[in-house]
Formats: C-alpha cells, structure tokens, sequence
C-alpha cells in the first residue's frame, strides 16, 4: 500500500487546520440550543432570521480567528467541507450544531 506524505504547504498544514476546526466544533456541540445561538449572535453582532443566515452565521463562528492557511470552508450535507486545491475533508457536525442550522 502506498504511503502519502506530504507534498506541499497544504499537506503540511492540514492536520494543524483541522484539528483547529474541530476542537471549536467540539467547543460549540458543548453549548445548549440558546447558548449556541447566543454565542453566534455576539460573534456576527446580528440577529440570524433565515437558514442561510444560520449557516453563514455559523461558519464565521467556527473559523473566525482561526489561521486556515489557505484552506477554505463551505457546508456539505454532511457537515463542514474544508478545501484546499485538490485536497478536501468533510468534519462531522453534532446534532446540536445540526438543530441550529434546522
């Protein structure tokens, strides 16, 4: 079987970008439905009042802050889908986070 290692910048950098992106899944997935909103009220500073507003809303709360080095993040149907060139990985949302998008 062969073994990947790494190529370039993005290669290098996925498992630091991931691992980011999921420990604030996790952090957030720990929150209740109103903390959960409340907390992604305060970081976009607006009230949400559409699902694609909740979803836009909740990608800035789960990457702001973050260095994505280049790895750009948009939702799948089976979660958060992060992008770089060729290179894509979907991380799983709980069902917290899922009822917030609803």
């Amino acid at each position: 079987m062969p073994k990947k290692r790494p190529h370039d910048r993005a290669d290098l950098f996925m498992a630091p970008v991931l691992l980011d992106v999921d420990e604030r899944i996790s952090q957030l997935a720990q929150l209740d439905a109103q903390a959960l909103a409340d907390r992604v009220l305060v970081h976009v500073n607006h009230e949400t009042s559409d699902g694609a507003e909740r979803r836009d809303a909740l990608l800035a709360t789960l990457t702001d802050g973050l260095e994505l080095h280049g790895w750009k993040a948009k939702w799948h149907d089976r979660g958060l889908r992060l992008t770089h060139g060729e290179h894509s990985v979907v991380l799983g949302l709980g069902p917290e986070l899922r009822a917030y998008l609803s």
